[in-house]
């Protein structure tokens, strides 16, 4: 009789389980149609979203800001452009973990468009990063008792050598810290170490370029000087010859300056008086940068694709 009895249990066991399962099934299906039908708007709202540690980020990126642009302001040769890259380096170990040290309006756009960062917090990172910068002048200002002084005359100007120097350095500074983030395996210090390694590459392989171009605007100027031109009180070399380097940075840019005749011929800090120190905040390295960032960030996602069909 116990025998009959367990064979009697034993199917409604299994039609239990069976029940179970295609309800299991169902909900999955249910829930798996419900997320394809509304995509969109949960994604908006977590576009949308603020994260609760943005008063975190802002300041970060103003501290992050002024440091490198206190580092990177009169930075001209190879070896100044190792301090910069090893003052990102510290700054991406300080605040890596805060707000991703971005501390560069084209990392942020060139970031946003890898499609890596929120575009609702756009705005926020490029006015902690320009209110950084700032900073950085103002404090500048007020040691050199307002020797430190910008003018905005050259926002317009535009140079082909310089839109294009600017555009490759960024590119290539982009691209590498595109590549170093892919990395997921590198801890926090590897991270910094490569990203400031970026910085620094794209500094000389920029610079090392501006060689050039002066190179041939020296030249040219040696070959016939623009006499009326500099009685007339303007510029006597062409411009490229008053740069010094690339800033990769719209917000670095916006705190230095062309060089001035006087500094030219004296290679002073500081202009002579009555000379205008004119910003390197120009149209010119605002596209440059942005694009170049975005060209940089893009071109590793292109390299590093994988068919996922493949894998």
């Amino acid at each position: 009789m116990a025998t009959k009895k367990t064979s009697k249990k034993a199917p409604v066991k299994a039609t239990a389980k069976k029940t179970a399962a295609k309800t299991e099934t169902k909900t999955t299906v249910k829930r798996v149609v419900a997320e394809s039908v509304a995509p969109k708007s949960q994604r908006a709202k977590l576009d949308s979203k603020l994260p609760s540690n943005l008063i975190n980020i802002v300041i970060a990126e103003i501290v992050g800001t002024f440091i490198l642009t206190l580092a990177a302001i009169f930075a001209s040769d190879i070896l100044s452009s190792m301090y910069v890259g090893f003052a990102l380096m510290l700054i991406v170990t300080a605040i890596g973990g805060i707000s991703g040290a971005h501390v560069n309006p084209a990392v942020t756009f060139g970031l946003w468009s890898m499609r890596k960062l929120k575009t609702i917090l756009v705005p926020f990172y490029w006015g902690a990063q320009f209110l950084g910068a700032m900073a950085a002048i103002v404090l500048i200002g007020s040691l050199t008792n307002g020797g430190f002084a910008l003018s905005f005359d050259q926002f317009t100007a535009f140079s082909w050598n310089i839109f294009a120097i600017e555009l490759i350095g960024t590119a290539v500074f982009v691209f590498g810290i595109a590549a170093v983030l892919q990395r997921k395996e590198i801890k926090v210090a590897g991270q910094a170490f490569g990203i400031g390694l970026a910085l620094m590459i794209g500094l000389v392989a920029s610079g090392s370029l501006y060689s050039y171009v002066k190179g041939a605007a020296i030249a040219k100027i040696q070959k016939e000087q623009n006499a009326a031109q500099s009685e007339k009180g303007g510029r006597t070399y062409p411009r490229e010859i008053y740069v010094s380097g690339a800033t990769l940075n719209p917000a670095v840019a916006l705190a230095s300056t062309e060089k001035t005749d006087s500094q030219l011929r004296s290679s002073g800090v500081l202009p002579a008086e009555g000379e205008k120190s004119y910003s390197r905040f120009s149209l010119e390295v605002i596209a440059a940068t942005l694009i170049g960032a975005a060209l940089g960030g893009n071109l590793f996602l292109l390299v590093n694709y994988r068919n996922k069909d493949e894998e």
